[in-house]
């Protein structure tokens, strides 16, 4: 589907086979859509249907970095359309995950999800071929690099939870985000209800607005929980524990420690930490949230 195209209606998707139950909504495999996935939402009125474009165009057709569009396009399943039932938004299209982020366990399909690398492994896990150490530094290097390529797009991430962001080692460590339509354009507000996974929510964020430094905050935690394997772990324990930050290493650790304290690291500190090249110290200029658009007629409208 061409994310340039008019809404599409449901009847032309064809039979329909669920896959999934989420908070949000459910999602189906489309007949005759292949490599797409529909995203039926429960609650078609509380879809803010011009964000969800906006976000679609964000990617789809702003002209930016052709490197920053490649890494998002490939590490994500982007929304590429709207679908019309009977004349209602009802839901969305986004890509289907690729085979080799999927795993079998029990005889039965499941997505290879961030939860298996933070919790200890279960022998139920076996058939999922967890990653080694090196291999999670991979991993956890991709993860950073979607989280740069997503800001550097001006784009914030908003929920983090373990069950949307998935990781392969086949051929080689790669990792891929789901569930993108809950993410925002800067300065606009989100297509969706914007959720907080429980144990992933930066305690300094005042509003409960999601924004680029509680997405650099769930980054930290995203880092030290892989490496660490502790799906609870949290920057001023790690930075309190000696052992912890021997795992990590001095140059991850010093990170952890500024994050400890109340600072927000951005994506490019933390690969140069997992890469170890030299710090480059200054002090950038603070990247502010555009205001909100106003409400009302005199607010832009995205028509593709």
């Amino acid at each position: 589907m061409s994310p340039n195209d008019e809404p599409t209606s449901l009847d032309e998707l064809g039979a329909l086979t669920k896959l999934a139950d989420g908070g949000q909504g459910a999602v189906y495999r489309a007949a005759r859509m292949p490599g797409e996935l529909f995203k039926r939402y429960l609650d078609p009125s509380q879809l803010n249907v011009g964000e969800l474009k906006r976000l679609i165009r964000r990617i789809h057709a702003d002209e930016r970095s052709e490197r920053v569009r490649e890494t998002i396009l490939n590490g994500t399943a982007w929304p590429t359309g709207v679908v019309l039932e009977d004349g209602r938004h009802v839901g969305m299209m986004m890509p289907e995950a690729p085979p080799r982020f999927s795993t079998s366990i029990g005889g039965k399909s499941r997505l290879k999800e961030l939860q298996f690398l933070i919790f200890e492994p279960k022998p139920m896990w076996r058939e999922v071929g967890l990653p080694d150490a090196e291999q999670r530094r991979e991993l956890v290097t991709g993860y950073v690099r979607l989280f740069k390529a997503l800001h550097d797009a001006d784009v914030v991430i908003g929920d983090v939870s373990p069950r949307n962001l998935l990781w392969t080692l086949d051929p080689a460590p790669a990792v891929y985000a789901i569930d993108c339509d809950g993410f925002r354009v800067n300065g606009y507000p989100a297509a969706t209800p914007q959720a907080q996974t429980p144990d992933w929510v930066d305690p300094d964020q005042e509003t409960g607005r999601a924004s680029f430094d509680s997405d650099r905050f769930k980054l930290a935690l995203l880092v030290i929980r892989v490496l660490l394997v502790e799906p609870k772990a949290t920057p001023q324990q790690v930075a309190a524990d000696p052992r912890r930050r021997g795992v990590l290493g001095d140059r991850l650790a010093e990170l952890v420690q500024k994050t400890a304290g109340g600072e927000r690291c951005h994506a490019v500190e933390w690969l140069r930490a997992l890469d170890d090249r030299p710090t480059l110290y200054f002090d950038p200029p603070r990247r502010r949230e555009r205001p909100e658009p106003p409400e009302g007629p005199g607010r832009p409208t995205l028509r593709f």
